[in-house]
C-alpha cells in the first residue's frame, strides 16, 4: 500500500511536471513567433517565464524597444490570467481558430515610461477635442490648455510607473460582456472604468453590424497628489494664492463644460470644488435605459435626460443630490468656489455663444428650405443638415460628410421631433 501510494505521488508531480514544462514551451513558442513577426518595428526581449495551476502565465522583466521613436516601454511584470487551467491550456489552439475565451485578464506590473521620452512626448502632442469628457483636464493655466510633458516635468515628474489591468468576462447566458480598466500610476492616482454591454454576440465579429447595448458605467478617480500639484502649479503660473486659483479652476471647469451646451447645477458645481479642495475620490456611475437615444440628446428635457441616465455621483465618498443640468447657449454670469458663490475672475476666458434651435411641427417643413435644421426620428436616430426639399413623403436634406457634402432622405412618418436654427 505503502509502494502504490509512493507511485501515485510520483505520477502527480511527474504529471505536474509535464503540465509546466508544456506551459513554459507553449509560451516560449507564442512569444518566439510573435518576436520573429514583430522585429521588423521593435525589439521584444524577456527575461524568464512564469505559470501557475491556477491558469496565469507570464513572462519577467519584458522590454520593447521601438528604434523607429528611439524609446524603450519597460514592464516588470506581464501575465495572462485565464478561467483556469484549462483554458490556459488551450489558448493557442483558440487562437488559431479565431476565438477568445469567455474570460481572460491581462495584468501589467511596473509598466514604466520616461516623462521625456518619444512615447509620451507622442501621446501628449494632440490634445484630445474639448468635450465634457474631457472637461476635467481642461485647465486654467496660462497660456496651456492641457497638461503636457512640459508641464509633468516642470512639476516633478520624471518617470510614470503603473500597474494596468485590462479584464473581461463573456456571459452566454444572458449575452452580456463585462470589461474593467484598473490603472494605478504611482505619485498620480488610481482610475478604474468599469463597463456592462448587455445584447452581446459571442462572435465579436458581429458587433460591428449588431453593436452590443451600454447597461451600466463606473468611473472611479481615487488621486493621488497629482490634483494637488497640478493647482500649485497652475496657481503660480498665475500668480495666484491657493484659494483664489480654486475660484478660476471652479469658474474654468462650469465655462468648459458651458462651451458643450451644457450648464451643471448648482449641487453639482459645489460637489467639484469640494473635490478640488480636498481632491480624493470621484465617482460616477449611469445605467442608460434601454431606449436611451444616445443622438440628439439636446431635443429632451435636461430632466428626462436625467432620468434616462440613471446617473449617481459621489465625492470623497459623500452622494451627490440633487443632479440636474439645464442646456445652456452662452456663458453664466455666476460661479462657485468651495462653499460658497464667487465673482468672475479676470482670467475668464469668453466662451462663443452657441447657435439657437425653436422646435417646428412638420407640417410647416416647406417654409423652411434652405435652413438648417435638427431631425429627431422615432427609434431615437439624430440628423443634422440643410433642407433641400419635401417630396412623395419625403425630407431631403444636405449632411456634412468630412469635408464635403452628401444628400440623403428621411420618411415625414419616422420623424419624430424637429428644430430649426435661429
Amino acid at each position: 500500500m505503502a509502494k502504490l501510494l509512493k507511485w501515485g505521488a510520483l505520477a502527480v508531480l511527474a504529471i505536474a511536471l509535464l503540465i509546466k514544462l508544456s506551459l513554459w514551451l507553449s509560451v516560449r513558442s507564442i512569444m518566439d513567433d510573435a518576436i520573429a513577426r514583430l522585429s521588423p518595428l521593435m525589439d521584444v526581449t524577456y527575461t524568464g517565464v512564469t505559470s501557475s495551476f491556477e491558469g496565469r502565465v507570464g513572462l519577467e522583466q519584458l522590454t520593447i524597444r521601438v528604434p523607429m521613436m528611439g524609446d524603450t516601454l519597460v514592464v516588470n511584470h506581464a501575465e495572462l490570467k485565464f478561467n483556469g487551467l484549462g483554458e490556459l491550456l488551450r489558448f493557442k489552439e483558440s487562437l488559431g481558430r479565431g476565438e477568445l475565451p469567455k474570460q481572460l485578464a491581462l495584468s501589467l506590473k511596473g509598466l514604466t515610461l520616461q516623462v521625456h521620452g518619444p512615447f509620451m512626448q507622442q501621446f501628449y502632442s494632440q490634445p484630445a477635442q474639448r468635450s465634457l469628457l474631457t472637461a476635467m483636464s481642461d485647465v486654467a493655466c496660462g497660456d496651456v490648455r492641457t497638461i503636457g510633458t512640459v508641464q509633468l516635468l516642470e512639476m516633478g515628474y520624471r518617470t510614470l510607473e503603473s500597474d494596468v489591468e485590462l479584464a473581461y468576462r463573456f456571459l452566454p447566458g444572458t449575452k452580456q460582456l463585462l470589461l474593467d480598466l484598473r490603472t494605478d500610476t504611482r505619485d498620480m492616482g488610481e482610475m478604474r472604468v468599469a463597463l456592462e454591454l448587455a445584447n452581446t454576440s459571442d462572435k465579436p465579429g458581429d458587433m460591428a453590424a449588431n453593436p452590443p447595448r451600454l447597461a451600466h458605467v463606473t468611473f472611479e478617480l481615487n488621486d493621488n497628489q497629482y490634483q494637488r500639484k497640478v493647482q500649485a502649479y497652475c496657481a503660480g503660473k498665475l500668480g495666484q494664492s491657493p484659494q483664489v486659483y480654486l475660484q478660476t479652476a471652479i469658474q474654468h471647469f462650469d465655462q468648459v463644460v458651458r462651451s458643450q451646451q451644457v450648464a451643471l447645477d448648482d449641487s453639482l458645481l459645489q460637489a467639484y470644488a469640494r473635490y478640488l479642495e480636498d481632491p480624493q475620490s470621484l465617482r460616477l456611475e449611469l445605467t442608460p435605459s434601454e431606449t436611451m437615444p444616445w443622438g440628439g440628446l439636446n431635443f429632451y428635457d435636461p430632466q428626462d435626460v436625467v432620468r434616462m441616465l440613471n446617473p449617481s455621483v459621489a465625492v470623497n465618498g459623500k452622494a451627490v443630490e440633487p443632479i440636474a443640468f439645464a442646456w445652456a447657449g452662452a456663458p453664466a454670469g455666476k460661479q462657485y468656489g468651495a462653499t460658497e458663490r464667487i465673482t468672475a475672475g479676470p482670467q475668464a476666458e469668453e466662451v462663443r455663444v452657441s447657435p439657437r434651435y425653436e422646435f417646428v411641427k412638420a407640417d410647416d417643413l416647406p417654409q423652411y428650405a434652405g435652413k438648417r435644421l435638427q431631425f429627431l426620428t422615432y427609434d431615437g436616430v439624430y440628423y443634422q443638415g440643410i433642407l433641400r426639399k419635401i417630396q412623395n413623403g419625403k425630407v431631403y436634406i444636405s449632411v456634412q460628410v468630412g469635408t464635403g457634402t452628401a444628400e440623403m432622405n428621411l420618411r415625414l412618418n419616422k420623424i419624430n421631433k424637429v428644430r430649426v436654427m435661429l
